[in-house]
């Protein structure tokens, strides 16, 4: 155990709470992927993604049915969700069965989570007279999938034209080279929200407004800047495909 510690953060001491690799809450949860690391090495990668899974499933339902349930323990399996899902990269590249359908996988289950994430939240808090119109925690949660499709798109076009178009290559992801800065702040933020509401020592429904203002500016921010580096990027660039096709 210790050994696999010591090569697992040797492997991360770079990144680990470098602001310019990752946000704050990012190296927190690899952390503690870390730490349970020993205990998961010998399970397949895709179970456990399928468990982080679970457990977003296992909190819609609990909070469906069992109402009365406090919004504190529902969160503890929103946590517990996210450190597995940075558990299963670590524990694929240990076993060498990194795979692009696990990280497709990967990461279609975590949109699945934040979306059930923010329905959970959004019908809590219409259950608490809040101050925001209905509307807005909709329009949120409409956002919260579609800026992963657009960011996905973005990726997809950026390496099909880096295959065609040899003159000048563009990166998928914007990441750290476009205010990545500010995106990364927002994670952070809504995080720090979720560990609020583990916490219990503010107000539910001022937690659950702010969570979702942060939502919003975070889609809002990652759809603006991949439609506008689209545009940038993309609109000088001919398909020559299309074009001789008749």
């Amino acid at each position: 155990m210790i050994k696999d510690y010591k090569i697992l953060f040797k492997k991360y001491r770079k990144s680990l709470f470098n602001y310019y690799d990752n946000s704050f809450f990012t190296s927190v949860y690899r952390v503690c992927g870390i730490l349970i690391f020993p205990f998961l090495k010998n399970i397949n990668p895709n179970l456990i993604s399928f468990i982080s899974l679970l457990l977003g499933v296992l909190a819609l339902f609990l909070s469906h049915f069992y109402k009365e349930l406090s919004l504190s323990l529902i969160a503890i399996f929103f946590l517990s969700s996210f450190i597995l899902d940075f558990s299963d990269g670590i524990v694929a590249r240990y076993q060498k069965k990194t795979s692009f359908n696990g990280r497709f996988m990967d990461g279609l289950f975590d949109i699945i989570v934040g979306g059930i994430l923010h329905i959970i939240l959004f019908v809590k808090i219409t259950n608490l007279n809040s101050n925001i119109h209905e509307y807005f925690y909709l329009v949120t949660i409409l956002l919260c999938p579609m800026q992963h499709l657009v960011m996905d798109r973005y990726s997809a076009m950026a390496r099909w034209i880096n295959e065609i178009n040899h003159k000048k290559k563009f990166k998928p992801y914007y990441r750290n080279d476009f205010l990545g800065k500010y995106a990364k702040i927002f994670y952070d933020s809504q995080h720090f929200c979720i560990w609020l509401l583990i916490l219990g020592i503010i107000d539910y429904k001022i937690i659950i407004e702010i969570f979702f203002v942060l939502s919003f500016l975070a889609s809002i921010l990652s759809l603006g800047i991949h439609l506008f580096l689209s545009y940038k990027n993309f609109s000088s660039i001919a398909n020559q495909k299309d074009n001789y096709e008749k």
